[in-house]
Parts: C-alpha cells; structure tokens; sequence
C-alpha cells in the first residue's frame, strides 16, 4: 500500500492558482483502490493547499479504511511557495497519527508535534452480570522534538515549486519534509521527446510533457522504484504511472476532473 500512498502524493503536482481537482487510483489486480482529493486557494501572498486520500473497496478492507490528509500552509514570494506549518495525519479505524511541522527559515529549524491515539481493546469481569465484558480504551500520547535536520519544502510546497525547478535545469533532487528521509534518494527530472516518445503508450492523448519520479533506496537490497507523471499543456498533472508490481501489476493515477477557482 505504500506505493499506492506514492502515487497520492503525486497528485499535488499542479501549478495554477486557486483549483480543485480529484484523481482516481487504480491497480490492474484490484481496480480502483482509492481516490485523492486536492484544493489550492490563494488569497494575496498567502497559499492553503489541502490534499485528502482515501482507500476505498478491498484496499479499505487491507488498511484499515485508511485516509490519508496533508496540508500545507505558507507564504508566496517570487512565485515560489514557502510553508510555515505543515500537517500530516494518517488514519485508520484503530490509529491516528498527526504530525505538525512548523518551520522557522530564519533560523533554519522545524519543530515537529507528532500526536498518537490508539484504540485498546480489553476484557474484564463485571460482577453486576457476572460476565466477561469487552472494554476499548483510547490511549494518546504527544511529543515535541526539534528535526536534526532542516529542509525548507513539504512535499506539497516541494512539487508547487516543481515548475520552478524544471525551468532552470531538467533534473533536481527532491528534499521535502513528508517525501524524503535519509534511507532514501529523491530525484525528479524532464524526459526528452525521445525517452517521452517510448513511454507514450503508458498514457492517454494530450500529454505534454513527462516526468520520471526516480526513488533509490540507498539500500541496494531494496529495489528503485520510478513513478512517471504526465502533464497537459497548462503544466497541470493529468495522470501517474507506476509499471508493473508483482502479482499487483500496473498502479496508475488518472485525473477525473480540474476546476480553477479563478474561473
């Protein structure tokens, strides 16, 4: 499944203004596995961007009902976006997980909240009916630490920003929190009309341009995983693709609609 929560994040690789926009996820074993659910507003220098996704069907039933939530909250200067406050919440019927990250570029630091609540199930004898009884409990934990290592992108900033990167070099490394860790290495770079032209067969008409989302663990046990995305003319994402997983096959991301708030 965590591939498949990849190719969520892959979603948020749109660079207009103010929109809304669903995409559809898919794997050839299953069919369709989840959906995500994007909103960007802007209002003067400031951005939201929200991005929602969620199991549905037997990848429901395999997780959990799992859903996944992402904001990203900064400041735009130079058309490029810098968050101030980053959340991250994983969910499923027993667990939540919420992680805030609140950055400070001044001086080069992000302070991570990470809050846990956990259903416990337990039994115990109730001398009223004589009967053993099934007690769930939630258990909550909170802890605050400062990140032994600053980067200045979330992983929604990092691919609002992709377009600026990609206009002054075809490659770059991705360090974003919520997309990157030290196990891990994170590069994106532009296909050519050539590399695009063999990989054209993966998408449907009206592909613009391609990128290949490249992950290389640095353990070489572990395989490298490629994600490419293909984008329209307006240089919004339209669709990912995720080649063959064993026995899971293809997983792919498809956009279903996209709606400017500017119109």
């Amino acid at each position: 499944m965590q591939k498949i929560i990849m190719i969520f994040l892959l979603t948020s690789t749109l660079f207009s203004a103010s929109f809304s926009a669903r995409y559809t996820v898919n794997v050839s074993m299953f069919g369709k596995v989840g959906y995500i659910d994007l909103n960007l507003n802007e209002k003067f220098n400031k951005y939201t961007i929200k991005m929602v996704a969620k199991t549905t069907g037997t990848a429901a039933k395999l997780t959990g009902d799992r859903l996944e939530t992402y904001v990203s909250k900064g400041t735009i200067v130079d058309s490029k976006y810098i968050p101030e406050l980053f959340i991250k919440v994983k969910k499923t019927n027993r667990k939540t997980r919420t992680q805030t990250y609140t950055f400070n570029h001044d001086e080069k630091t992000i302070t991570l909240v990470e809050e846990k609540e956990k259903l416990i199930s337990s039994t115990e004898f109730n001398p009223m009916s004589f009967k053993i009884e099934q007690k769930e409990s939630i258990k909550k934990t909170k802890n605050t630490k400062i990140m032994d290592k600053y980067v200045p992108d979330d992983v929604l900033s990092s691919f609002m920003n992709t377009t600026n990167h990609l206009n002054k070099q075809h490659s770059y490394k991705l360090e974003a929190i919520g997309a990157h860790n030290d196990k891990k290495d994170v590069n994106l770079y532009l296909l050519n009309d050539s590399q695009k032209e063999k990989v054209a067969s993966d998408f449907s008409k009206n592909i613009a341009h391609v990128c290949n989302l490249n992950v290389k663990p640095h353990d070489s046990d572990d395989k490298t995983v490629d994600i490419l995305i293909g984008f329209d003319n307006n240089g919004n994402m339209k669709e990912a693709v995720l080649g063959d997983i064993f026995w899971i096959g293809k997983i792919t991301a498809t956009r279903l609609y996209y709606k400017s708030n500017c119109d």
